[in-house]
């Protein structure tokens, strides 16, 4: 018998000034499946509720308000406070791409590379504070990528070392920026001030045409490359398996040349991003590309796309929609996918054996 080759999933934009009880629906779905994975290696390996505040009140201070609502509306659980602190979580490894182009106008474009079984596939636009967010959520306390409505935008991808270390899960260090800094410049200012537990490249984009890579690392300081491309390695990162398996080199090389030619509106570069090397289909062992987001800060929109669909919002006009969707994976997905979706979580990394 072969195996199903199309896995059914849905994606859901909401909008909540701050958490409330659309946001506490999700997580109460969500949280049996995010607290397996949160405990999977037992509670010694989880640092205490005492040491997650501790480091969220040093590193993000003006976070802890948001963090604390949240926590009240998961229920003021231990593992739940911990889990949404994201301090030292199970580590993550993602792809990805993304890139800064300016032709007609700057738009900053990523994709997001990764397994279906362990994504929410959320869509919030929020007020926590002074400036309105629109973000994927990831850990129900993070976003993945998004746009402020001064007009910075963010992403990251994953920068292809195997070393983990103390600090943030990279996806609440996103919605930090967005929360409290207005640009490009700002948002470097707090990336060198909070440590982020593993290997990242995170992109900015702001409504001056002002873009910046920042290149970050466990226990190391983070750098400002200058680069209008990213994908899963860093300069002295060494890991030749990896590289070798997301074809980091061979997107990244394809957006150079893209991005040197020049021969695209900014429009038309964004669909560059449905096209192989840069769109993949291997949903079921991690590699699949589940989304693609476009940030157009002068305009302060965004766009979320698909093959055969697309999500253009901005902030005047921010309306709640689903879209059913299915992963097509021609090699096929395995039958226990619950358990599969464990595999994707684990140190060992077994996500690399394609």
């Amino acid at each position: 018998m072969k195996p199903a080759t199309q896995m059914d999933f849905t994606f859901r934009a909401f909008a909540e000034d701050a958490p409330g009880a659309i946001w506490q629906h999700h997580f109460d779905k969500l949280w049996p499946a995010y607290r397996r994975w949160f405990l999977r290696y037992g509670e010694i390996d989880r640092p205490t509720y005492l040491q997650s505040a501790k480091a969220l009140a040093r590193y993000m201070p003006d976070f802890v308000p948001i963090y604390e609502a949240m926590v009240d509306l998961a229920g003021g659980g231990d593992h739940a406070a911990r889990f949404l602190a994201q301090y030292c979580p199970p580590p993550l490894f993602r792809g990805c791409s993304q890139a800064v182009y300016q032709a007609d106008e700057a738009v900053m474009v990523r994709s997001y590379d990764y397994s279906p079984y362990v994504f929410d596939g959320l869509l919030m636009r929020s007020k926590f504070g002074q400036r309105e967010v629109i973000g994927m959520l990831d850990c129900m306390s993070g976003i993945l990528d998004g746009i402020n409505s001064d007009g910075l935008a963010v992403s990251m991808s994953f920068g292809g070392r195997e070393e983990f270390g103390e600090g943030f899960g990279i996806s609440i260090v996103l919605r930090y920026l967005l929360e409290f800094a207005g640009d490009v410049s700002e948002a470097c200012e707090l990336i060198r001030s909070i440590p982020i537990q593993g290997a990242y490249n995170i992109m900015l984009l702001d409504r001056a045409n002002n873009f910046e890579t920042v290149a970050v690392a466990a226990g190391q300081e983070a750098q400002l490359l200058g680069s209008h491309i990213a994908t899963n390695h860093q300069s002295d990162s060494h890991w030749p398996l990896y590289e070798e398996k997301v074809l980091t080199h061979a997107r990244f090389e394809h957006l150079h040349n893209i991005t040197a030619e020049r021969q695209h509106s900014a429009q038309a570069f964004t669909r560059e991003f449905l096209q192989p090397p840069l769109y993949h289909t291997n949903f079921a062992r991690g590699f699949g590309t589940l989304y693609d987001a476009a940030f157009y800060p002068q305009r302060l929109s965004c766009e979320y796309f698909w093959p055969h669909n697309q999500w253009q919002f901005d902030f005047h006009s921010f309306t709640g929609r689903e879209y059913p969707i299915v992963f097509i994976d021609p090699q096929g997905y395995p039958e226990n996918s619950e358990a599969y979706s464990e595999i994707y979580t684990s140190k060992p990394i077994p996500v690399l054996q394609f």
